[in-house]
């Protein structure tokens, strides 16, 4: 028989992309949970990065450090924030949605891989950290 368990999660915490490059700057992880396909078009650089794509994620979560800092990110952060509340509720309290994703990202000038002409217009058109 399955029993279906409700548990009592917090809002996710979100975090635009000017703080979350402060924060890989202190040694926060990126968490890419963006398809292989969109990383290698373009990609978050500048601190330490791994792709678990939303597609896998549920195999793969154990490979997120509970230790440290997690910024999960994608391209707008509809999917990171999935993965986020996933974490959140198998007990990881050091995560943070990245909200808007690698649009912001790369129109701030924060290190990317690949070219940010990869980026469509509608992910760059979020507002971030009070700017309209």
């Amino acid at each position: 028989m399955n029993e279906t368990v409700k548990k009592d999660l917090a809002e996710a915490r979100e975090v635009c992309p000017t703080t979350s490059e402060r924060l890989l700057r202190e040694g926060a992880l990126l968490v890419d949970v963006r398809e292989p396909d969109e990383v290698a078009q373009v990609g978050f650089g500048g601190g330490e990065v791994i792709n678990i794509p939303l597609s896998e994620f549920e195999a793969r979560w154990r490979e997120v450090p509970r230790d440290r800092d997690v910024i999960l990110a994608c391209a707008v952060g509809e999917r990171s924030l999935k993965a986020t509340y996933f974490l959140m509720y198998q007990g990881y309290e050091r995560v943070a949605n990245m909200r808007p994703g690698i649009g912001r990202w790369a129109e701030r000038g924060f290190p990317i891989t690949g070219s940010a002409e990869n980026v469509s217009t509608t992910e760059a058109a979020s507002t971030c950290c009070g700017s309209a």
